[in-house]
C-alpha cells in the first residue's frame, strides 16, 4: 500500500524554491568550471598543464584534513 504525504502549498513552494536555488548555483558553477577550462586550455602549454597538475596533486595531499569536511577543506 502506498503512503501519501500531504504538504501545505506554502511549504511546497519554499521546497521547491530551495530546489531551484541550489539547481541554479551548480549550473552556474559548471558555466564558471567550463568558461575556466577553455580560458586555461588557450594560455597554457601541455607542458605547464603537466606540471601544474602534477603540483595540485601534491598540494592537495599534503593540505587535506581527513578530518575536515569537504568545504571546509577547499577552503584552507
Amino acid at each position: 500500500m502506498q503512503e501519501q504525504i500531504n504538504m501545505e502549498k506554502v511549504n511546497f513552494q519554499k521546497m521547491e524554491n530551495d530546489l531551484l536555488k541550489q539547481i541554479m548555483e551548480v549550473s552556474k558553477s559548471m558555466i564558471e568550471t567550463f568558461k575556466f577550462r577553455m580560458i586555461y586550455g588557450t594560455k597554457v602549454s601541455k607542458e605547464q598543464n603537466k606540471n601544474t597538475l602534477k603540483d595540485l596533486k601534491q598540494f592537495r595531499s599534503k593540505n587535506w584534513d581527513s578530518k575536515s569536511n569537504r568545504s571546509k577543506a577547499y577552503k584552507k
